[in-house]
């Protein structure tokens, strides 16, 4: 009787489990052009990219398209698995790949189907790019040079620069090369403060605030992610945090030149057309630049550290409040 009950509530729970998966998975009937969606983790730039994406192409597209939207909350091996059953599900025509790790987790095992990109800083060095390519998108690569022109402009009298990031994202260690470079370059002394996930972060940021005058973080995730944590820690120490996501300054940063990330989610989708209705190839189109010309300043944070805005930074500024 036993063994009877147990097998009659797994074959329950199989069916449960199939009827969750097609609950999740099953795109509107009328649909031409159905598209498996793979965010690597929730937090304000990633949302912004996919809202981007799907508002445009339901612009262009309407009622022909239709998304599966998965998220892997910031696992590679959740990333990993996800991108696997998109793969083994016939339904999809493309996919749409939201920062480097799910970029990598479906281009490693789709070589096929069109794999558009939004989030990630490098594709090139992260072997997204070959010759024969299926992969196409936006890349977010800021200006490296002109962030840290604003940052000395913003804290002129800084000398040491604390790099908060993450050591496990290729995209972070990329930019983090480029900024120590900079900065070395102008004489200022660059600290490294790596954190291998969000529980990292109270221990290495409130480190980070006793050893530099300012923290500088690139496009990361796990930043991004725990950006409220971080805020509350450098604005208690009255320590100046730069990063390199505009949306992450609404947090309580004190500003950032970065990517508009719901633009680069629209861009990407434009590019999306061009392959599934233009009939391009993804590897005849580049990966497109998103723009990163705003810079944007928290004045709440701004005035609580004491700081104004210079001169020549005032024509090219947005004020945001916390």
């Amino acid at each position: 009787m036993k063994k009877k009950i147990l097998l009659i509530g797994g074959a329950f729970a199989v069916l449960l489990g199939l009827v969750v998966v097609k609950r999740v998975q099953n795109p509107k009937a009328n649909a031409t052009y159905v598209i498996g969606i793979l965010q690597t983790a929730s937090h304000p730039a990633l949302d912004a990219a996919r809202d981007g994406f799907k508002e445009e192409l339901k612009n262009i597209l309407g009622d022909k398209v239709d998304f599966v939207v998965q998220n892997a909350e910031g696992s590679v091996v959740q990333a990993q698995t996800i991108a696997h059953k998109f793969k083994a599900n016939q339904q999809f025509n493309a996919f749409f790949a939201i920062a480097t790790p799910a970029a990598q987790a479906i281009s490693a095992i789709e070589k096929e189907k069109p794999i558009f990109i939004a989030a990630v800083t490098d594709p090139h060095a992260v072997g997204l790019i070959t010759p024969t390519t299926n992969v196409c998108g936006t890349k977010d690569m800021i200006d490296v040079k002109a962030g840290i022109d604003m940052l000395t402009q913003l804290v002129p009298q800084v000398k040491t620069v604390g790099l908060l990031y993450t050591s496990g994202e290729t995209n972070s260690l990329i930019l983090v090369k480029q900024m120590r470079q900079e900065l070395e370059a102008r004489g200022l002394i660059a600290l490294d403060y790596a954190v291998s996930g969000e529980s990292d972060i109270p221990v290495v940021v409130e480190l980070a605030c006793r050893k530099a005058d300012v923290i500088l973080a690139p496009t990361d995730n796990t930043v991004a992610s725990g950006i409220s944590l971080i805020t509350s820690i450098t604005n208690k120490y009255k320590k100046p945090l730069i990063v390199s996501d505009n949306m992450l300054v609404a947090f309580g940063a004190l500003a950032a030149r970065g990517v508009d990330y719901k633009e680069s989610g629209k861009q990407a989708a434009r590019i999306a057309q061009q392959v599934l209705v233009d009939g391009k190839k993804p590897y005849e189109l580049p990966i497109e630049q998103a723009k990163s010309e705003q810079i944007v300043v928290n004045e709440t944070t701004l005035h609580n550290l004491g700081l104004t805005i210079p001169a020549q930074l005032k024509n090219t500024v947005t004020m945001i409040n916390k």
